[in-house]
């Protein structure tokens, strides 16, 4: 199943419940008349069992808010104490299962004005998934007041929003884009690289002696005038993967003393290989991409997404981040021609040789340009925009609670104990 964002997450909190918990709940109360449905949003009623089971996933998000706050592991009662956001924890609960029901109502309404339908194979995705459920799970959720039907509603909410994000936000649609200026989208924030990572320094960190380290630079500069000297682009690639292999040998026998043992500096290599056997012979085929990286840039926002504002302290960066900041400023900078090899200075105790590749020549449908891997890149680039979009329509939504069932399903009257 494709995933977006929060969506999925609210369309499996049920899932997310039954994978953490495991015991049954003897004695909850059966869905009344009175509390059949638990609100009305925009004339649409919410069914009892959908909005708790949304109070369910949300119950596990407040455990994990405990957790990494006190690190400890909570029973109900401390989590019925914990504060929240400055909201005691019952009520963040309901609010969050109240959102939740939002946007379950704004797929449902967007879904319909579309005229979609979900497919056979979709249908049978819910339903086998329903029937994997184990007997434990299913008491769990009934017990609580979650019925077969309400499992199913969220179940096929996560194929919902699939639908109507790519109506709106898919390849031509309205608020998306041409498969053409995806294809820029993914150039414009990906490089293609290869390169031979030469350690100054071992595992721990301690720098070898200066004669050692005069060979690794040495070797460095050699390796790049040896790449370079190569007469066409898939030359140079393929002298990459000769000399990568080369210094993985010489790496392996490098030793330097730390408090008197002799510690042996290792790095590791990937080649990825095909064989095929038949009855005459035997054919290895290497993959000639598998030692490539694609590299995506780093993202240059600050703030989170939805977040109402951007701080303007300054944030002291840890010596990894600026390594990789500058790293990102090198590959994707203009004075980085392609298939010319370079030697950099990574940090204090690595040198890269590195040459970066025409990203291009990959993007074709035997390659990297898929139609899983377009559908995958359209939602990293719109799924945060039709998330806004989705949460615009849906606060501006009515909304009626019914009173009575959001006190008879209040979080901690639900059975809440984990195995």
């Amino acid at each position: 199943m494709k995933n977006m964002n929060k969506f999925a997450a609210a369309a499996l909190s049920f899932a997310i419940a039954a994978v953490s918990t495991g015991c049954s709940a003897p004695g909850a109360p059966t869905i009344g008349n009175g509390t059949k449905n638990a609100a009305t949003i925009d004339g649409y009623e919410v069914p009892a069992g959908v909005f708790i089971a949304f109070e369910l996933g949300a119950y596990d998000n407040a455990v994990n808010q405990y957790i990494a706050s006190t690190s400890a592991m909570p029973t109900p009662d401390d989590v019925k104490k914990f504060h929240i956001e400055g909201t005691d924890s019952s009520t963040w609960i309901q609010d969050q299962a109240t959102e939740q029901c939002r946007q379950f109502v704004a797929i449902e309404k967007e879904f319909e004005k579309i005229n979609a339908s979900l497919t056979d194979e979709e249908e049978d995705q819910i339903e086998d998934g329903l029937k994997s459920l184990s007997q434990t799970i299913r008491d769990y959720y009934e017990n609580n007041g979650v019925g077969e039907e309400s499992l199913k509603k969220i179940a096929a909410f996560e194929f919902k929003v699939n639908h109507v994000f790519e109506h709106y936000y898919g390849i031509d649609a309205p608020n998306g884009c041409s498969e053409e200026d995806l294809k820029q989208y993914y150039l414009d924030n990906n490089a293609r690289v290869k390169y031979i990572e030469i350690k100054t320094a071992d595992s721990q960190g301690n720098k070898y002696d200066e004669d050692t380290i005069h060979d690794l630079e040495k070797m460095a500069d050699s390796y790049v005038k040896q790449i370079n000297a190569e007469k066409d682009n898939d030359s140079k690639l393929a002298k990459m993967d000769e000399l990568k292999e080369e210094y993985t040998e010489y790496a392996a026998a490098i030793t330097t003393t730390v408090s008197g043992q002799t510690t042996a500096a290792t790095t590791t290599t990937t080649t990825t290989t095909t064989t095929t056997t038949d009855a005459t012979a035997t054919t290895t085929t290497t993959d000639p991409h598998a030692n490539e990286k694609i590299i995506a840039k780093i993202a240059t926002t600050t703030a989170a997404a939805g977040s109402e504002s951007i701080s303007t302290e300054p944030v002291e960066k840890t010596d990894s981040e600026k390594a990789a900041e500058n790293f990102d400023t090198k590959i994707f900078g203009s004075d980085m021609p392609l298939y010319k090899a370079e030697k950099y200075q990574y940090d204090d105790n690595t040198i890269y040789v590195i040459i970066k590749a025409d990203l291009e020549e990959r993007m074709n449908a035997d390659d990297l340009w898929t139609e899983e891997f377009m559908d995958a890149l359209i939602q990293q680039r719109y799924s945060s925009a039709f998330a806004d979009w989705i949460d615009d329509i849906a606060k501006n939504y009515s909304l009626e609670k019914n009173k009575s069932a959001y006190k008879r399903y209040e979080p901690f009257k639900l059975e809440l104990e984990q195995e």
